[in-house]
């Protein structure tokens, strides 16, 4: 889940550039071409006939979030002819590989890189004594020191990662989304075998992310489809519209239009000859186990849903309760939260004042920000998001009024540790839709100790998940499976 937060401590502010790295990747650009000058035999700009500067590879550094947490950071600089490149930004630790940069430039000795897509920079000087580029990355107004130097790109792979060969069939495929007619494309994963096999589409949480649901260096969705392929399990599950592969555009897309993506998936997995027709169900994690009773209130062919830390109230609950968790999670001043949470809970009300032009919000909104110490620039590129489709669609969106009336088996898992979605908001709240139409076919699984990726935590903070080796506790892999083959042996009794 996106989170908006600010609060007056140097600590706290750094914060921000973590957390929107994550959440604002709308899609991947096509790459834009720049020219690298070149520079004379001492070292000063030249022509750009003259012998260019080589600075193709992999230059990679390390951003200082907060005096305890660092985020490793490349791009990826490739000659495309004689002074002109390519670059790509590479962040390991979230996943993010290969995004293409929006253009790349030399200015003089200096190297600058704009990433228009994540509202983000960098702008360094080659020291040709150290061989490395000093500069700075900046992300919606807030700046960093990032210190670039040649190195080889590492492959981050985690224990529970599947190596090949795989004991099953996994395909790449591509399906059309409707009704806005684009492709999405993904993986398929399948058994030995005619089938028909029961089948289920993995559904990503909020921000654009690919087919493995890849962040911090995990690939949940991955691990998960190794888990169920191994079971019996045929699992589809795709890059999100506009990121990877896919095509489509989510800048404007609402959680409600990315059901749309999601219901395509099924229509498609219901012309496949080795599924069964009558045993499709959806696994959403976060944002995806909104988008799952969404999906199954408009097609009453599925026959499960499994809601891994999902969501059982509305937005604007979501982010008041998400807000004081995390910080709480990070030692934050308790004076702090309060302040925080309350600032937050006055620009959604603003947000979603409609006796006031949108002009006025986003002018009150941008007053607000700046009056608790956000920087001019900070407080402006934040407006985009905080004005988007989405995040005032997700503001005001309530899963009780999907969950109500559902009368298929339900799974619903949580962690104690969870600091995005609370086991003890949510559960709670979820049970309570489903029950109040009448279902009582729910599974409920609160794991202790486990945080919002369902690996073992300390503290549950997003900025632990990184740092552990476990991508999803086997327990709710071992678990989720065996409910799905459950079910499908009760139906066919």
């Amino acid at each position: 889940m996106r989170a908006y937060m600010r609060t007056d401590s140097m600590k706290w502010k750094a914060i921000g550039i973590l957390g929107l790295m994550i959440a604002l990747f709308p899609g991947c650009a096509s790459m834009t071409e720049g020219r690298i000058g070149s520079l004379d035999q001492n070292g000063v700009p030249a022509l750009i006939e003259e012998e260019a500067l080589d600075l193709s590879g992999y230059w990679q550094g390390s951003l200082a979030i907060t005096p305890t947490n660092s985020l490793a950071i490349g791009f990826t600089i490739t000659p495309t002819g004689e002074g002109i490149y390519e670059a790509m930004l590479q962040i390991p630790t979230q996943g993010v590989k290969n995004f293409a940069v929006s253009s790349v430039r030399q200015e003089e000795a200096s190297l600058i890189i704009e990433i228009e897509q994540l509202q983000a920079s960098y702008t360094g000087t080659y020291d040709f004594e150290a061989q490395q580029i000093e500069g700075t990355f900046t992300q919606m107004g807030q700046s960093l020191p990032l210190v670039l130097t040649l190195g080889e790109p590492v492959e981050n792979i985690r224990p529970q990662d599947p190596q090949k060969p795989y004991p099953y069939i996994s395909e790449d495929i591509v399906f059309t989304q409707t009704p806005e007619d684009f492709l999405l494309a993904g993986t398929i994963t399948r058994p030995e075998g005619n089938g028909p096999f029961p089948a289920v589409i993995l559904v990503s949480g909020s921000g654009s992310q690919n087919r493995d649901e890849a962040l911090m260096g995990h690939r949940p969705f991955l691990v998960l489809s190794d888990a169920l392929t191994r079971s019996g399990i045929v699992v589809l599950r795709y890059d999100d519209r506009g990121f990877g592969e896919s095509g489509g555009d989510a800048s404007n897309a609402t959680t409600l239009d990315l059901a749309d993506d999601a219901q395509s998936a099924v229509n498609h997995l219901k012309t496949l000859p080795y599924v069964d027709a009558d045993s499709i169900g959806l696994i959403g994690h976060s944002e995806g186990a909104i988008i799952g009773p969404i999906v199954a209130q408009r097609d009453k062919s599925l026959a499960f849903l499994v809601l891994m830390a999902g969501s059982g109230v509305n937005g604007m609950a979501v982010l008041e309760d998400q807000t004081a968790a995390i910080l709480r999670a990070q030692q934050a001043p308790e004076p702090v939260i309060v302040q925080t949470v309350e600032t937050n809970l006055a620009v959604y009300n603003t947000i979603l004042d409609e006796s006031r032009t949108l002009e006025e919000r986003k002018e009150s909104v941008l007053q607000t920000m700046v009056s608790f110490g956000f920087p001019p620039d900070a407080a402006e590129a934040q407006l985009s998001l905080l004005f988007s489709p989405w995040y005032m669609t997700f503001l005001t969106l309530d899963p009780a009024d999907y969950l109500q009336g559902l009368d298929i088996p339900v799974m619903i898992l949580n962690g104690t540790k969870d600091t995005q979605v609370s086991a003890t908001l949510h559960v709670p709240a979820i049970e309570a839709a489903l029950l109040s139409g009448g279902n009582n076919r729910y599974t409920t699984n609160v794991y202790e100790g486990l945080n919002h990726l369902f690996q073992p935590a300390s503290t549950g903070a997003p900025n632990e998940y990184a740092s552990i080796e476990i991508t999803i506790d086997p327990q709710v892999l071992e678990d989720i499976s065996s409910w799905i083959v459950n079910i499908e042996q009760n139906s066919s009794l």
